[in-house]
């Protein structure tokens, strides 16, 4: 008997599928009619989760993972149909090859079955591209209506803080208590002159709160600071859905709304102008690399998530550094001191901090340690990998230690830091 793993999806559509329970048990009905033995721990559900993008879907990483370790946990990956595996073309394409050609694990679709040979090649690849086409279809369906509204003036999306939409298909309406917040941010930063940071700072030892009763960051102060939607405006496709990159002003849709303004224009004029002043602009995404301050680029680092501050325990954000004719570095700073909510210091560069993770975890877990250093694996499957058996990594700069977390019954030690630069 073979052992096989399950990868249940349901993405934010959810048109013409199955729920997650309905695939589930089909799945396992076709497990049992086939041989393949089918353990708990090697069933992967991701639910609202797209399947535009891999490295957006931690399930499914955690499963590529385990499928590419040298245990070999199953020999099959049971799937619904193939659409739930990818709905990129060319991603499914990788990924299927991989795993069939290097490491011996099929991927099967239960409601599509293919046959041995070239022709069951070829339907494959129809039934994939079939898959995208759907998924592009519906993206550009739902593009155009919400550009449609966006031009009437409709606000789409959750409500920011100050405001709240009474009932579905409801305007947005100020909320008193909430707009009187935003109107003291915008008065701190450009009649005060107080910085964004100093504001998130202020904001929290006075004890106000965000709309979803978390503490201020200040990316979270820039971000009111920067939205017309404060001054009776409706911005639309300044982002893109799928990379988060901000587009060419060209791009975006700005149209006066159906909904009250929260500050004056000339108060959000004059916020505006200090921002353009200070070289704060609203129309690019860059990394600053300056270890005190928030990068806004979203990046990729193998201990990603997984490096924690000892004061306030919140993960190490990283930062990449990007370089023409060398390869990339990347730093990690406290997640909590970068938004103004904690005031410990845990800036570290790459070159000291994974050194001290290696060393450490080739003495306690070298199959984690192989795996994180194989160019096998992508960064996203690195992380995934060493997930599975650590919570955290408590990075103690003050001291030069670490404190590994484990999820099993290995015992914490305090690593010293060794003298890298």
């Amino acid at each position: 008997m073979k052992n096989a793993a399950l990868y249940i999806r349901v993405s934010t559509h959810g048109q013409e599928e199955l729920s997650p329970d309905s695939q589930k048990r089909l799945l396992l009905d076709y497990a049992e009619k086939n041989l393949f033995r089918v353990e708990d721990k090697w069933i992967f559900q991701e639910n609202g989760i797209s399947g535009r993008k891999a490295d957006k879907r931690p399930q499914f990483q955690q499963m590529i993972a385990a499928a590419k370790s040298d245990a070999h946990p199953f020999d099959a990956i049971l799937v619904w149909k193939f659409s739930r595996f990818a709905r990129n073309q060319e991603e499914s394409i990788v990924y299927k090859s991989m795993l069939r050609g290097k490491f011996g694990v099929d991927v099967i679709s239960i409601s599509e079955p293919i046959m041995e040979g070239p022709f069951g090649s070829l339907i494959e690849r129809i039934i994939e591209w079939m898959d995208e086409f759907y998924s592009i279809r519906l993206a550009g369906d739902v593009t155009r209506g919400m550009t449609e509204k966006a031009l009437r003036g409709g606000y789409q999306g959750r409500p920011p803080l100050g405001y709240r939409i009474p009932h579905p298909g409801g305007d947005l309406e100020e909320v008193p208590s909430e707009a009187r917040t935003v109107r003291q941010i915008f008065n701190w930063y450009g009649i005060s002159g107080l910085s964004s940071y100093s504001i998130a700072q202020k904001l929290n030892q006075e004890g106000y709160r965000t709309a979803l009763g978390n503490p201020f960051e200040k990316r979270g102060v820039e971000y009111i600071l920067q939205n017309p939607l404060y001054a009776g405006y409706v911005r639309w496709n300044r982002t893109d859905g799928q990379t988060g990159a901000i587009r060419d002003r060209d791009c975006w849709i700005i149209a006066k709304g159906a909904h009250p303004a929260i500050v004056s224009q000339e108060l959000f004029d004059l916020a505006a102008a200090r921002r353009r002043k200070e070289g704060k602009s609203d129309e690019t995404n860059t990394c600053i690399s300056n270890p005190g301050q928030k990068p806004c680029e979203l990046v990729h680092h193998w201990l990603g998530g997984v490096l924690k501050c000892p004061d306030c325990g919140r993960s190490l954000s990283s930062c990449r550094r990007r370089r023409k004719t060398l390869p990339d570095t990347f730093s990690f700073q406290c997640s909590g001191y970068l938004k103004g909510i904690c005031n410990r210091n845990c800036y570290v560069a790459e070159n000291v901090i994974v050194p001290m993770v290696l060393e450490n975890l080739q003495k306690t877990l070298p199959e984690i340690s192989q795996a994180v250093v194989s160019p096998d694996y992508t960064p996203s499957e690195k992380n995934a990998v060493l997930r599975q058996k650590v919570r955290g990594i408590i990075y103690d700069k003050d001291r030069g230690k670490i404190q590994i977390q484990y999820t099993g019954k290995i015992s914490c030690k305090l690593y010293t830091q060794p003298p890298f630069g």
